[in-house]
């Protein structure tokens, strides 16, 4: 998860890390780039393939706000047409004049109706487009953004259900970022005004805290396309729904009660709420009840294609989710255990709010991806209900865990660099393993879990990329290429039978193509004036990590000019990933901190392979001894690094585990933890800002509490149960080992509390050491805005700046001889 002066200083600041040092060749990117940067969204053409509709996101810094998190940009994003049809046609806004903050949602079956959503900043709203005349019609309605499944579905080219909000407000997901400032000045207010009560209660009995005030519920929706009218089909804690093929029915799970806290091991991925299904029949608007009572997981909820039954994984009262079952609920509520043999979908994982059952249909037989007793490796399989489990894939060196495509009675996919397409038979291999096939499916950053692995398109055709640059659509009849290849990686945006949309990076500029048999034309273009602009290539270090196996990390270098030096190393942490700066789209380089800037400054970036999950009784010197490896081979590989000039840095768990170094070596002359856990008592225990001031949008328990016993930290048991452990884990309590300076950054509104810099910060001050404390207002576990991103790169090349020049001596003081490293 890596990414005050005054305003003044910092803005001096920003400038001058813009044009020192210069560096030849290509220049690097800058700040400045990075908060102007435009960017493509989603795209998707029309089933009939006539339309092809994308986002185009304005300039970063435009976003008319910015207490929004990464959905700032939704605010300048509008919607581009293309008629496909039409040879050398030009993109064209959609709706001219209805914009910026237009996004897109899903076409009608036949593409004569494209749902959309306008964003004003203060208002989520659902509107429908006709293509004939390419009119609007805006709902009234406020969608929900579940975090588990779907918003809307079609009911056929004139009927759409859609999720929504009943009272209208904007989704918790974008009143996160900005809640706690809106309800804290809202309570401050009725104090000042003296004329009503201003707090909040919350009680707790059997292990279940309430909020006295009710949280948000949701409508399902059934909307006329032609009149927009609406017609209410269901209101409750809707999780998701998906309607039947015939649209006669809607499978919804319902949050029928919050869960408990758990007696005995505590998750934070744990689902948050008690989960049923209940199917509604979209004539009579009449709830049908399964005839069985059990909870149902997310992320599965799929409709077989004659749509007489809906696929879930269930489980009875008391039970474990891995002692579950696959299940399908008739139309009429009959529910029927499917046998799977002691087969395991989640091997040493439980079901959880990231963690699903993948399966689907293969005509009316479930088939489930998943493991036999004893064996490492899972397999789809087919469970018939009157005979053994059959594997469909045992044929594949590496069995994919996600279906491309499905129609009738086959299901297609891209293994072992090739296509395949399954029966209940087995699999066939349809083109040669020296292809080179790679699989791809859009990537939506929006789209829960379910939507992206266990709902796979009903069609008779896949797409894959070539190793040539090209798109192959893969059908039983032939194999149909896209483009003219030409060795350029690709990102894929959309496809259909002939056509694909792709993007291909030049520097950090961005070419939207239509690809097209035999023929690459660009549509449009981002970050035009960027094409130049080198991102660094990073270069492997192998070495052996700390419990001597063999590992990788990597390290990014600046170019040098004729009697240049690298100004100092940077080494990145966070443990269980070393990061090798892979594109992820202009996003990506806004939020965080990113070695592109860090390099562009002068400076090399190790990113310290730090793996495993488990790190023993004593986290800090596994963690230093992993970064020491790194460090060494790097420099012994790279005799050019100035070893004497070496900083930490980490954010969020990567800070906690610089701060773990910092308490136990004096070999890196500075440390930067940004976002960083230094008291687990207090990460326990402590409420996040958010919920603090709307503890009624759910509680962070689980995810606080389950971070700290069986995540990232790992303490196994609650504070009061091995106290002695959270303390030897808390960096705070150790703070008079810590021999360096030491830069502190902390938002208000990180879920990692203020509380946890702060505590660092006072121990360092009262032991007469050198720190650093950073505050941001109005930011969460990553900055966005600019002013804030702008210093935050100011504030780190600041520091840098002062600490590791060779004349810094302040050092903390040890208390205690045996404190000493």
């Amino acid at each position: 998860m890596v990414r005050t002066l005054s305003a003044l200083a910092g803005a001096l600041l920003a400038l001058i890390c813009l044009v020192t040092p210069v560096f030849p060749q290509d220049r690097g990117v800058t700040v400045e780039d990075v908060v102007g940067l435009e960017a493509f969204g989603r795209a998707a053409i029309s089933p009939d393939g006539r339309w092809a509709i994308y986002e185009k996101r304005g300039p970063y810094d435009s976003a008319t706000r910015f207490d929004l998190g990464q959905r700032a940009p939704w605010t300048v994003t509008d919607l581009w047409l293309v008629d496909l049809r039409r040879p050398n046609a030009a993109s064209e806004r959609l709706l001219p004049g209805e914009g910026p903050g237009l996004l897109r949602g899903s076409w009608s079956p036949s593409g004569a109706r494209v749902l959309i959503y306008r964003f004003t900043g203060a208002r989520l709203e659902v509107g429908i487009v006709t293509m004939a005349d390419r009119s609007v019609l805006w709902t009234g309605l406020t969608p929900e953004m579940p975090q588990m499944g779907a918003v809307a579905e079609w009911r056929g080219d004139e009927e759409v259900v859609v999720m929504a909000r009943r009272d209208g407000d904007l989704p918790w997901l974008l009143r996160y970022y900005s809640a706690g400032q809106t309800r804290t000045a809202q309570a401050w207010a009725r104090t000042a005004s003296g004329q009503e009560p201003s707090r909040t209660v919350i009680d707790t009995a059997n292990r279940l805290p309430v909020a006295e005030d009710a949280g948000s519920l949701q409508t399902l929706v059934l909307v006329d396309a032609t009149t927009g009218k609406g017609r209410p089909l269901f209101e409750g804690v809707i999780v998701d729904f998906a309607l039947s093929p015939d649209g006669g029915r809607a499978a919804v799970i319902e949050g029928v009660a919050p869960r408990s806290l758990p007696a005995d091991a505590i998750s934070q991925s744990e689902v948050p709420w008690l989960q049923r299904l209940v199917l509604i029949d979209l004539d009579r608007a009449v709830r049908i009840a399964p005839d069985a009572d059990f909870e149902v997981a997310p992320h599965l909820l799929r409709w077989s294609p004659q749509g007489n039954a809906v696929l879930v994984w269930g489980r009875t009262s008391g039970k474990s989710w891995g002692d579950g079952d696959l299940r399908t609920v008739s139309r009429n509520g009959a529910v029927t255990t499917v046998d799977r043999h002691g087969l395991d979908p989640t091997p040493g994982r439980a079901i959880d709010l990231v963690t699903g059952v993948r399966a689907d249909w293969l005509g009316s037989v479930p088939v489930l991806f998943a493991s036999p007793p004893g064996s490492g490796r899972r397999d789809w399989y087919a469970l018939p209900r009157d005979s053994d489990a059959r594997s469909l894939t045992s044929m594949m060196a590496a069995p994919p865990d996600q279906i491309a495509a499905v129609a009738d009675d086959a299901f297609r996919v891209i293994a072992d660099g090739a296509a395949w397409r399954v029966t209940r038979s087995g699999a066939r291999r349809e083109t040669p393993t020296d292809a080179a096939l790679k699989a791809v499916i859009p990537y939506d950053v929006e789209a829960p879990f379910r939507l992206r692995v266990n709902a796979a398109p009903r069609q008779p055709w896949m797409t894959a990329l070539t190793p040539n640059g090209g798109v192959d659509i893969l059908t039983d009849a032939r194999i149909q290429a896209l483009g003219v290849g030409g060795g350029e990686p690709l990102d894929l945006m959309a496809s259909s039978p002939s056509a694909a949309l792709v993007l291909k990076r030049t520097g950090v500029s961005e070419a939207l193509l239509l690809l097209t048999p035999g023929e690459a034309r660009t549509l449009d273009r981002v970050n035009v004036g960027l094409r130049e602009v080198a991102l660094p290539t990073p270069t492997p270090i192998d070495h052996l990590d700390a419990s001597g196996r063999p590992t990788r990390s990597w390290l990014f270098r600046p170019p040098l000019g004729s009697g240049q030096k690298i100004r100092g190393i940077i080494v990145s942490l966070y443990p269980g990933s070393a990061s090798r700066g892979a594109w992820s789209g202009p996003l990506g380089l806004i939020y965080g901190v990113r070695p592109a800037i860090l390099v562009g400054d002068g400076y090399a970036v190790l990113s310290a392979s730090i793996p495993g999950s488990e790190y023993g009784d004593d986290p800090a010197d596994y963690f230093t001894r992993s970064v020491d490896l790194a460090f060494e081979a790097a420099v012994a590989a790279h005799p050019e690094l100035p070893a004497d000039r070496a900083a930490i840095f980490g954010h969020s768990f990567g800070a906690y585990a610089a701060l773990a170094v910092a308490t136990r070596s004096s070999r890196y002359r500075t440390y930067i933890a940004w976002a960083a856990t230094t008291d687990m008592f207090g990460a326990w225990g402590e409420f996040t800002p958010a919920n603090r001031a709307a503890p009624e949008e759910g509680f962070m328990m689980l995810n606080q509490q389950g971070w700290v016993e069986t995540g990232q930290a790992g303490l196994g048991e609650p504070p009061f149960d091995a106290s002695e452990r959270y303390a030897k884990a808390s960096p705070w309590l150790a703070a008079d080992r810590v021999r360096n300076p030491v830069l502190l950054i902390t938002a208000d509104m990180d879920f990692v509390t203020t509380s946890q810099s702060e505590r660092m910060f006072s121990a360092l001050s009262r032991l007469g050491g050198r720190a650093r404390l950073v505050t941001y207002w109005g930011e969460e576990h990553f900055n966005w805005s600019p002013a804030n991103i702008r210093d935050l790169y100011g504030q780190i090349f600041d520091w840098l700046e002062t600490t590791l020049d060779a004349g810094d001596t302040t050092v903390t003081k040890p208390r205690t001889a045996e404190s000493t490293p």
